[in-house]
């Protein structure tokens, strides 16, 4: 829709130019179409959640992967977001900055209200203008602000529950949830891990950031990206206190860092696993 707005726009003016005369006219009517057809577009994403087919839903019990499951903090950074073209190529999405869900390139969704009393479930921004086939980009903080002091940076990026003091980095995500109505708990905190460099840490061995591709029918204006508990607990067993964070992750927190498309063991992305939590709506 928005790209046949830009050609009926595009061919309106180039009526109403038309009318005039001679190689000025021309020359108008040129640079007028060249700015309209170079304008950005809009992005916005819009992210939900869904549990047994319902929005989630922190604080009280819900039904997700045929299981009675309790959230209470569910959070992720999203980076290096870009529109993908039929040809494969892409585009970067300029990211709007707020200062409060977004600056810097980074956004945060967040899904719960049990940890803060807001919700955050959009990413907003530009792109050029185009026809594209896929969206494309990383759960995480990008390595070149991974390793800021957050005390001094402005929101989402000073929020200190989304950050690792030990590695002097963020948590690329923070899920935690309860089988038993919680009386046990898993925290799913994935962040970079094998950090070298102290105290900046500029350089992680292990990234832990998920690259997610989506491909199909895209309205870069108004596209919802779900997510689905369901596939993201899948085969994760819980029922004791489990921290599932990449250092110390068991087997039975495997599941729930493959579900991102990531390898358990080295942090990265891998081909041979796919990411199951996402996917266009």
């Amino acid at each position: 829709m928005k790209l046949l707005q830009t050609i009926f726009t595009s061919l309106s003016l180039f009526a109403l130019l038309s009318c005039g005369t001679g190689a000025e006219s021309d020359d108008a009517q040129a640079l007028a179409l060249l700015a309209l057809a170079s304008a950005p577009q809009s992005v916005n994403l819009n992210f939900e959640a869904l549990a047994n087919g319902q929005n989630l839903t922190t604080g009280s019990n819900i039904t997700a992967n045929a299981r009675t499951v309790q959230f209470r903090d569910f959070r992720l950074f999203v980076s290096e977001v870009k529109m993908v073209r039929a040809d494969g190529t892409t585009a970067d999405v300029t990211l709007t900055t707020d200062n409060v869900w977004q600056a810097n390139g980074v956004a945060l969704i967040d899904f719960e209200t049990t940890q803060t009393t807001e919700k955050n479930l959009k990413v907003t921004g530009s792109a050029p203008a185009g026809a594209y086939t896929g969206i494309q980009y990383t759960v995480g903080v990008p390595e070149s602000l991974n390793h800021l002091d957050r005390t001094t940076q402005v929101s989402p990026l000073n929020i200190g529950p989304m950050y690792w003091a030990w590695t002097s980095g963020y948590k690329h995500s923070k899920i935690e949830f309860s089988f038993d109505s919680g009386t046990t708990w898993t925290n799913l905190h994935v962040g970079s891990t094998n950090c070298t460099g102290a105290p900046n840490y500029g350089n992680c061995g292990k990234k832990y950031r998920a690259s997610i591709q989506l491909n199909g029918s895209i309205n870069p204006s108004n596209q919802t990206i779900s997510l689905s508990v369901d596939q993201l607990i899948k085969d994760h067993t819980g029922g004791i206190n489990t921290t599932c964070m990449p250092a110390q992750a068991g087997a039975d927190c495997t599941p729930l860092i493959r579900a991102f498309g990531i390898n358990e063991t080295s942090g990265s992305v891998d081909s041979s696993i796919s990411q199951r939590v996402f996917s266009l709506k």
